[in-house]
């Protein structure tokens, strides 16, 4: 069980607020990219309290209709993922902890994310180089960029 409460010195007020997904790509050193949902959407939400959650989701999933079969919900499923928990500050490192508490990939629950965060002309941007269950062998930033949602 995660402490509830966080000391409002270990957030970071830049963070503080809602964040609207521009892209999400792995990187490799040689240039080489790949987007691997394609083109998507999500949202990012930090609050003051030290609270956090994320989703992202492909723009090219399909309509389930009424009555789905079962290979079109797992398909749905595989379309996006979602997190949230406790976040806090790492100065030091210049890196975002995400405390999962709840997680769409299972492995993911109850384990703190690190992101490497950094600013630019407006955006957030948060990476990552630790391998992923997608490509395990690693070996290639994860990157995320975001832009503040209006009133946020």
């Amino acid at each position: 069980m995660m402490d509830a409460s966080v000391p409002t010195a270990r957030l970071h007020p830049e963070l503080i607020g809602s964040w609207q997904l521009q892209r999400f790509w792995y990187a490799w050193p040689d240039g080489k990219e790949l987007e691997p949902l394609g083109a998507c959407k999500g949202q990012l939400h930090y609050l003051a309290n030290g609270y956090m959650s994320v989703q992202l989701v492909s723009c090219e999933r399909q309509s389930l209709g009424t009555a789905p079969s079962d290979d079109q919900l797992v398909t749905a499923f595989r379309k996006g993922f979602a997190y949230c928990g406790r976040w806090h500050w790492d100065a030091e490192r210049e890196e975002v902890c995400h405390q999962l508490s709840l997680a769409t990939i299972a492995d993911w629950d109850d384990v703190t994310l690190n992101r490497r965060v950094s600013f630019k002309d407006g955006s957030l941007f948060l990476g990552t180089d630790a391998p992923n269950l997608q490509l395990p062998e690693g070996g290639f930033l994860t990157r995320l960029q975001w832009q503040r949602l209006p009133g946020h």
